[in-house]
C-alpha cells in the first residue's frame, strides 16, 4: 500500500503592461546569501526563533485558516497548501510597496512588517527541513525565472535567496516552459509535470515555489486496524476504509478531534469533526487561528481516543484570486493600482491570477504531501485516564502542521470519499 500524498500546484501570475527596455544580463552571476542570515542548528538545543515569531506564528496560522474558508465547500473536497502559498506571496511582498505592500503583509502576517515576514519564513523553512534524510523530506524550494528583458532590482533577488534560498534564472520566458516545469517536476518527486502551461509575451518574472512533503506514521495502521464503514458524505453514502487506532484527543466547545506525530519529521496529524449539527463550510468558516491553538492545548497526556478515520484520495483544482482578495489582497490584482516599484523598475507590474491543483492520499503506512507555487510577472505515554471513541464517518477537516509553532503547511475538506 503506497503512502498517503498530498501534493498542490498554485500559479500565480504577475503582469506588466509594458516590456523593459534593458537586456540586463547580471542575473547569471550568482547570488550569494549574506553572512548575517542565520544558520539554525535544530539537532541542539541552541535554536532560538527570530525576534517577531509568535507574532509571525499567529499571522501565518491565521492566514492558513481564512484561505481554508475562502475555498469551503458543502459537496465539494478541499485541499491546499496554505504555507506554499503564503510562501510565495512573501517573496512577492519585498518587490512590492505603499499600499499593496502593506495588503500583502496584512493578509500573510496580520500586519507585521516584511522583516518578520522574512526571518519567519526561514526559521520555520529550516526547521521543517532539518530532519530530512533520503527517504523521508519536508521540502520548500523557491526559483525565480526572469525574462532577458525584464530589468529586476537586485534587492529584491538578495530578499529572495537571503530568506528563501531562491535559485534565480534569466531566461526567454516564452520559450521557457519546460524547464520550469522540470524543476517543479525535480522538487515535487515527478509528481507535478505540467504546472506551467504556454507563457504569453508580456510576462516578465515568475516566482515559483514546489513544496513536498514525505513520511510514515510513526505507528503505522496494521491490517486488523482496518475494516470497512459507512461514510456519510455530502452527495450520500459510501462505503470507506476506516483505519483505527489509539490517539491524542482534542476536544473544545468549538470541535472534536485527534492529532498523529510522523515518524522522522517535526510535523503532525490533525483530524477536527464538528458538531453534528454544524455544516462543514460554516464550521471552516469559524475556524480561527485562537481556536485552532485551543484545540492544541486541549491535548492532555493521560487522554486518548479510539479514533477511526477513513483512508481518502482527493484531487482539487481552483483559483485563488477571489479567494485572495476577499481577504483584502486587492491592489496587487488592479493594473492602476499595484505597486511593485520595490521589484522592478518598471512602474506597471501587477498579479493577473492565481491557481492551485492538489490531490492528498491518506492511508496506513504515512503521508507525502507537495505543492508547488509560480508567479508569473508580466513585465512516544503515560497510563490512559480514559479512552473516548470518534469516528470520522461525517465531513471533517484534516490539518497537517509544524508539531512546534502549530502552523498549518497543509489543511482541507473531506466531504465525499470515493
Amino acid at each position: 500500500m503506497k503512502r498517503s500524498v498530498c501534493l498542490i500546484m498554485l500559479v500565480f501570475m504577475l503582469c506588466s503592461l509594458c516590456a523593459c527596455n534593458e537586456d540586463d544580463h547580471s542575473l547569471l552571476n550568482d547570488y550569494k546569501k549574506s553572512e548575517d542570515i542565520p544558520v539554525y542548528d535544530f539537532m541542539s538545543e541552541e535554536a532560538e526563533a527570530p525576534e517577531g515569531y509568535e507574532d509571525y506564528t499567529a499571522g501565518a496560522t491565521e492566514f492558513a485558516f481564512e484561505l481554508l474558508s475562502q475555498l469551503a465547500s458543502n459537496e465539494d473536497n478541499v485541499v491546499l497548501s496554505p504555507h506554499s502559498a503564503a510562501t510565495a506571496l512573501s517573496m512577492l511582498a519585498n518587490g512590492a510597496a505603499n499600499s499593496t505592500r502593506k495588503q500583502l503583509r496584512d493578509v500573510l502576517g496580520s500586519g507585521e512588517d516584511t522583516a518578520v515576514i522574512n526571518s519567519g519564513n526561514h526559521y520555520l523553512n529550516s526547521r521543517l527541513s532539518s530532519f530530512n534524510t533520503k527517504e523521508w523530506k519536508m521540502t520548500s524550494a523557491n526559483s525565480l525565472w526572469l525574462d532577458d528583458s525584464f530589468d529586476v532590482k537586485p534587492s529584491f533577488l538578495q530578499s529572495a535567496v537571503n530568506y528563501y534560498d531562491a535559485e534565480v534564472q534569466r531566461v526567454v520566458l516564452t520559450d521557457a516552459k519546460d524547464i520550469i516545469n522540470e524543476w517543479i517536476s525535480e522538487n515535487t518527486d515527478g509528481e507535478i509535470r505540467e504546472a506551467v502551461g504556454d507563457i504569453a509575451e508580456d510576462t516578465k518574472a515568475m516566482i515559483v515555489n514546489a513544496a513536498l512533503f514525505d513520511d510514515e506514521w510513526v505507528t503505522p495502521y496494521e491490517e486488523g486496524d482496518i475494516k470497512d464503514g459507512v461514510f456519510r458524505g455530502a452527495k450520500g453514502d459510501t462505503t470507506a476504509s476506516y483505519m483505527t487506532s489509539e490517539e491524542a484527543y482534542l476536544e473544545t466547545s468549538f470541535a472534536k478531534g485527534f492529532s498523529k506525530g510522523f515518524a522522522h519529521l517535526p510535523l503532525k496529524f490533525a483530524a477536527l469533526l464538528p458538531p453534528e449539527d454544524t455544516e462543514i463550510t460554516k464550521f471552516a468558516e469559524s475556524l480561527t487561528a485562537n481556536r485552532w491553538q485551543a484545540l492544541l492545548d486541549s491535548r492532555r497526556t493521560t487522554v486518548f481516543c479510539k479514533a477511526s478515520i477513513p483512508q481518502f484520495d482527493l484531487r482539487a483544482q481552483y483559483s485563488l484570486t477571489d479567494p485572495l482578495k476577499a481577504l483584502g489582497l486587492t491592489d496587487a490584482f488592479d493594473k492602476d493600482k499595484a505597486d511593485f516599484s520595490a521589484l522592478s523598475n518598471s512602474d506597471k507590474m501587477f498579479v493577473s491570477d492565481v491557481t492551485q491543483e492538489a490531490f492528498v492520499r491518506i492511508n496506513a503506512k504515512g503521508v507525502k504531501a507537495g505543492a508547488a507555487t509560480v508567479i508569473k510577472g508580466n513585465a512516544m505515554s503515560a497510563p490512559s485516564e480514559e479512552i473516548k471513541e470518534l469516528k470520522f464517518d461525517r465531513p471533517f477537516v484534516f490539518v497537517i502542521y509544524d508539531n512546534e509553532s502549530g502552523i498549518p503547511v497543509f489543511t482541507g475538506i473531506v466531504n465525499t470519499i470515493e
